[in-house]
């Protein structure tokens, strides 16, 4: 029999800890993924300056930062302070532990510490008791954290992590909080309090407790001094500097209204112009302070070469429903802002030019009926003045003619998707010139701003991350986008401006405004040489308006906010021409006859035997005759009186001046012949 091999002692422990360390390792199996956290985010302009920041959804002020970003002598100073081998050690440092040991064995209680800051990361990740198996476990977690991360990599989770008190984590956040500044450049007052906070975030609070914040500061100046790091003299100079006792407050969306660039769980590097963001706001908000009512708006700027939005704008009441949400993004009815494209795309088909004349008078289009605004028809205007005076029975007669359908797949390549009802009724279509579909302030945006580049549509650019030189859409030739243009200079600007080519201090703007059924909505929409700006005000719950348009609400603020722009004195778009030119007129269903109004054909009418007698209306720009069965009645604008003689099928006529005439075949239904009839 073999004698047994024996090993000292010393082996046996020391393999025996190899594999309790090798088990306590694999018992803490960390990714990446798993220690990265949710961080504040951070919306920048387009220099990369600071326009807003935002809170984690958990209310924390946690902001992730670069050692490049740090001032030097913070990470040389907290090194000294906290962990002078931390470039050394494997995340554990045992002549730290050794003296913790050897001072607790002599004076019977710990005096010092020994966590390294990896150590002190992990208890960041997850707090445990303080007592030595929390030590333990920590020790652990802390050398599996340095297989995985870099040295450089667990510093800056540390700086983004460690509390500062309340709901701060973090040097980034820290920084701006107490000295209102980053921690690019601090001073050395700055740099001792950043680390003696840590160690008591909430008795060492300077805006609570600043007696002990200052007591705090000053000895972990006067360790710098004893560990070489900082001199007497200016260890003093540091001491002598008040601790700040206030708290300061981040840049938020509230001082620029900017919401949906913030909307995002990460940082933003935005095209947001300061400068005009600023103007714009400001005069948002004070045009909402002269309002009676509550009430919201938004405001688009976008750059017209680049397609960059310089300026994202929403304010206005926060103490109702809804009056907190970003309103550029909401769907609203867009009232009469799509009509320049209905135009532009019948007279890109050719069958219209801007001279041409067409019918404005009271018009049926199967069951769908449209009234202009004010409920006043001028006859045979041309299609120019039908636009500029936004009329809205020709809009509704020329998207009849090129097509619903065709004009809401135009809408689409260009990225302004209408939004219709679930329930589509045939003659919604139709009700698309006159808002009958939902879309966005940033859908407009992108309409107008296709104007403003000769009819190419691109997609917005909102920030550089996403930045992208995009294959643009040619709704409109750039011939038809010229004559609208001209057209949407010469509307009457809003009261108490002059025209833009009557003015040499600013340019020619070319725009329309929209009012949505019950003036829910009030839109305008503009652009000059260099900028498009879409502008929106109502209420976010829909609530109706009574006497608020577009031109009224949202045109003195596009103006406003043209004239806030530094593009003054660029280049005036070009000018209508108003001289009359002959033109073929531009034909809809009035001119193919007239159009029966009641009854319609396949109609069914119930009649009371008290009330024998029908009204039966046509509309034409003609004299008309009505025939019921070959019989003439007697008419009169538009109108006729039939007196049925009894139940029954009938056939109704309808003729004009020239010869024109239309039918409709409907049913007589006799109260007293029905069973449960209604009153």
């Amino acid at each position: 029999m073999r004698p047994r091999v024996k090993y000292p002692k010393w082996l046996g422990l020391a393999l025996a800890t190899a594999w309790v360390g090798i088990i306590g390792l694999l018992t803490f199996p960390i990714a990446s993924d798993e220690v990265r956290t949710e961080n504040a985010t951070t919306l920048y302009d387009q220099n990369d300056q600071v326009l807003a920041r935002y809170s984690t959804n958990d209310s924390y002020w946690r902001l992730p930062p670069t050692l490049e970003e740090i001032d030097p002598n913070f990470i040389r100073a907290l090194l000294a302070i906290e962990d002078a081998r931390f470039y050394s050690h494997s995340g554990v440092d045992i002549p730290a532990i050794g003296r913790a040991l050897k001072t607790w064995h002599s004076s019977g209680q710990a005096k010092s510490g020994a966590s390294t800051i990896t150590m002190q990361l992990v208890r960041q990740y997850k707090p445990r008791p303080r007592v030595l198996k929390s030590k333990a476990i920590e020790s652990l977690a802390a050398l599996k954290y340095e297989l995985v991360f870099s040295k450089d990599d667990i510093l800056e989770q540390y700086l983004t992590r460690i509390s500062y008190g309340s709901n701060i984590q973090g040097i980034e956040a820290a920084s701006w909080r107490y000295f209102k500044k980053t921690p690019r450049q601090l001073t050395w007052d700055e740099i001792a309090l950043l680390i003696a906070l840590p160690q008591a975030p909430e008795a060492r609070r300077p805006d609570r407790h600043p007696v002990a914040a200052k007591a705090g500061r000053d000895r972990i100046l006067s360790k710098l001094v004893d560990e070489g790091v900082l001199t007497e003299q200016l260890a003093r100079e540091a001491k002598d500097v008040p601790v700040p006792q206030f708290i300061n407050d981040f840049p938020s969306d509230a001082e620029i209204g900017a919401p949906l660039l913030s909307a995002r769980d990460r940082d933003v590097h935005s095209f947001i112009d300061p400068q005009i963001q600023q103007s714009a706001h400001r005069v948002l908000a004070q045009s909402l302070g002269q309002q009676d009512r509550a009430v919201n708006a938004s405001i688009l700027v976008v750059e017209n070469k680049t397609r960059n939005v310089v300026a994202q704008v929403t304010a206005g009441a926060r103490d109702h429903e809804g009056g907190w949400l970003d309103l550029t993004r909401a769907i609203r009815s867009p009232g009469s802002t799509l009509k320049p494209f209905i135009y532009g795309l019948a007279m890109s088909d050719g069958q219209a030019a801007m001279n041409s004349t067409i019918r404005d008078a009271p018009t049926r289009f199967g069951a769908y009926q449209p009234e202009n605004f004010n409920r006043r028809y001028h006859g045979k205007v041309r299609l120019q003045d039908a636009l500029k005076h936004s009329l809205n029975v020709p809009a509704v007669a020329a998207l009849d003619q090129v097509g619903s359908a065709r004009f809401e797949a135009l809408l689409t390549s260009a990225g302004a998707i209408p939004r219709f009802p679930k329930h589509r009724d045939e003659d919604s279509g139709l009700s698309l010139a006159l808002g009958g579909a939902g879309m966005t302030a940033v859908d407009l945006a992108t309409l107008y701003t296709a104007l403003a580049n000769d009819g190419v549509a691109k997609p917005l650019n909102w920030e550089f991350e996403q930045s992208r030189e995009e294959v643009g859409v040619q709704i409109l030739p750039p011939d038809m986008v010229q004559k609208i243009t001209e057209v949407l200079t010469s509307a009457t600007p809003p009261q108490g401006r002059l025209p833009g080519h009557l003015s040499q201090s600013r340019s020619a703007i070319a725009y329309k405004t929209g009012t949505s059924y019950g003036a829910r909505d009030s839109w305008a929409a503009g652009y000059a040489k260099d900028h498009t700006i879409v502008v929106w005000v109502g209420r976010p719950d829909g609530a109706p308006r009574p006497g608020e348009t577009g031109r009224e609400s949202a045109a003195p603020l596009l103006f406003d906010v043209f004239d806030s722009l530094t593009d003054r004195s660029e280049r005036p778009l070009r000018i209508v021409d108003n001289r009359i030119r002959e033109s073929k007129a531009f034909k809809t269903s009035l001119d193919a006859g007239p159009q029966i109004s009641f009854p319609s054909d396949g109609s069914e009418v119930l009649i009371r035997n008290s009330r024998k007698d029908l009204r039966l209306r046509a509309q034409s720009s003609k004299d008309l005759r009505f025939y019921v069965d070959g019989e003439i009645l007697d008419a009169k604008y538009g109108a006729a009186t039939f007196k049925p003689k009894s139940a029954g099928f009938y056939t109704l006529k309808v003729v004009d001046s020239d010869g024109r005439s239309s039918l409709s075949r409907f049913r007589i239904l006799l109260a007293d012949n029905l069973a449960h009839a209604p009153l």
